[in-house]
């Protein structure tokens, strides 16, 4: 069974993936993220995707004031680096994952009520998994550290 959990310390290991060079372009790993003292961390929550107990992928829900750039919505957050290990990709797991999210974000008491996120321009894979889970392409573009990203957007 799929579910979604907040980043614990004993699924560290797990989490030391590596992606091949295709995906590296569009994402940054885990490790990056669970390495990383985060100027706003306590507006960042770290989001395990378990299969069972097993730790099969990782994002970041974004509080921060990076979402400026996404949106001017207080009560939004901004989905980062969504990564499947490659073991597991191919299989549906990662829109299973962002299905699960609203749920997520209203048991767990967030304060949310929209996830905004910038997907590259080059990344059809990515920009298609969006799309079937309800994210809505706004039309709006920015420049990114990896190029131009279009701006999408899902009301929880």
């Amino acid at each position: 069974m799929l579910s979604l959990s907040f980043y614990q310390s004993q699924y560290q290991s797990a989490l030391r993936y590596h992606l091949d060079d295709e995906q590296s372009k569009f994402t940054t790993l885990p490790s990056k993220w669970l390495n990383d003292d985060l100027a706003d961390k306590d507006l960042v929550y770290k989001i395990v995707i378990l299969l069972g107990n097993l730790p099969i992928g990782f994002f970041v829900l974004d509080g921060g004031k990076d979402k400026c750039a996404y949106t001017n919505n207080q009560c939004a957050l901004l989905l980062r680096s969504m990564s499947i290990n490659p073991s597991f990709q191919g299989q549906g797991l990662a829109k299973s994952a962002l299905l699960l999210l609203s749920k997520f974000i209203t048991d767990n008491h967030i304060l949310c009520d929209q996830i905004v996120l910038g997907v590259n321009h080059k990344n059809i894979p990515a920009q298609s998994l969006y799309q079937k889970v309800g994210f809505i392409d706004t039309g709006r573009t920015l420049v990114g550290i990896k190029g131009v990203q279009y701006i999408y957007e899902l009301n929880i």
